[in-house]
This record gives structure tokens, sequence and C-alpha cells, in this order.
């Protein structure tokens, strides 16, 4: 049965579940800009949670990326995450949910340096604590035998918080390196976001 995938180009998130089902010809990829009027409207319309992705297999609606993957990964019988693999797919995935929530609020017009604001706060330290967490898994990936969904949300994490400039990790080394080391992989190039 024929896939769509409901998302914007922009989206770490998004991007995530179009490398897992890159090269798959019964998908397809419907973007949505939700940032104007009209996607946002549209997608309202669609999605009770009013976020993205969503995938649309015939007329089942699933929602959110977690719950996406382990629908594909169920359908292809891909092999089941480790509960070590699950905490770190929860630690990327809580990177991704507090960058995306910093940039939100900053393109509200919030000052998100506002260091007497405890959820800024709170915001802005979880980041780098999650970022060590995961450097030593981080550092031990190679493309050539671990291009998975794990490292697929990690590059497109690392890709994401460097476009819309919501964390700076050039001084983590093995973040930079994780970058250059993948970004050759299947799908990279066919989903990076489209030049203006």
């Amino acid at each position: 049965m024929a896939l769509t995938l409901i998302g914007s180009y922009t989206s770490p998130y998004v991007r995530k579940i179009r490398l897992l089902l890159h090269g798959d010809p019964s998908v397809t990829f419907q973007a949505v800009n939700y940032f104007e009027e009209e996607g946002n409207k549209y997608l309202k319309s669609i999605n009770p949670f009013n976020q993205i992705p969503m995938l649309l297999d015939g007329d089942q609606p699933i929602y959110d990326s977690r719950v996406i993957f382990n629908y594909i990964a169920k359908k292809k019988n891909l092999k089941p995450l480790t509960i070590d693999e699950e905490n770190i797919l929860s630690a990327m995935d809580t990177i991704i949910a507090t960058g995306v929530n910093l940039f939100s609020l900053k393109k509200g017009g919030v000052d998100i340096d506002d260091s007497s604001n405890y959820f800024l706060v709170r915001q802005k330290e979880r980041i780098p604590s999650l970022m060590k967490m995961i450097t030593p898994w981080v550092a031990a990936q190679k493309p050539e035998n671990n291009w998975n969904y794990l490292t697929m949300t990690m590059y497109s994490l690392l890709y994401w918080m460097n476009f819309r400039e919501v964390y700076d990790y050039s001084h983590m080394p093995e973040m930079t390196a994780f970058v250059e080391r993948f970004k050759n992989c299947p799908g990279v190039a066919e989903t990076d976001i489209p030049k203006a």
C-alpha cells in the first residue's frame, strides 16, 4: 500500500523519517509549509496534533516521528532497538524538542538569552548535557556499517541545529566529525533543505 509522508523540508523530525524511507518507491512526500497561513490551516485540518511529520498508510494516519518509526520498523521487519539505543534516541529527540522550543520562542519574539527565565535556563542547559551524554556513541558511529535510524536522527539533528543557529556545537569535535563522516550517506543530498 502507498505511503504518504506529510511534513516540511526543514524539520529534523521529518528529515529523519525521509531518510529512513529514502529509496522506497511506494512513498510520496507531501511538503507543507506550516509557517504560512495556508499550510498551517491545512495541517490543522488533517492532524489533531498540529505537528509534523504525519504518515498516511492508505486511510490510516500515523502521528509523531517515534510512532512512525515504530510503524515502519514493524512493516519492514527492522531489528528492534535495544534499551541503550532507545535511550540514545530519547536523548536525541529531547535535544530536537528543546531546540524547536527555543527556535519557536525566538521566532515569536522572546529573548531566549533571558537568564532570569527559569524555563529558558532549563531548556538551554538540557542541550549541552544531553550532547555530552551521547558523545561517546556519536564518536563510535561509522557510515559503512551504522547508517540507520539512530544515525539518521543524529545527522538530521546536527544539520538542523546548524541551519537554524539553535546551538553551536563547533567546540565539539566529535559532532563536527560525525557530520563530515555521514554527509555522503544515501538520501542525505536528496533530503537536504532546498536552496531558496
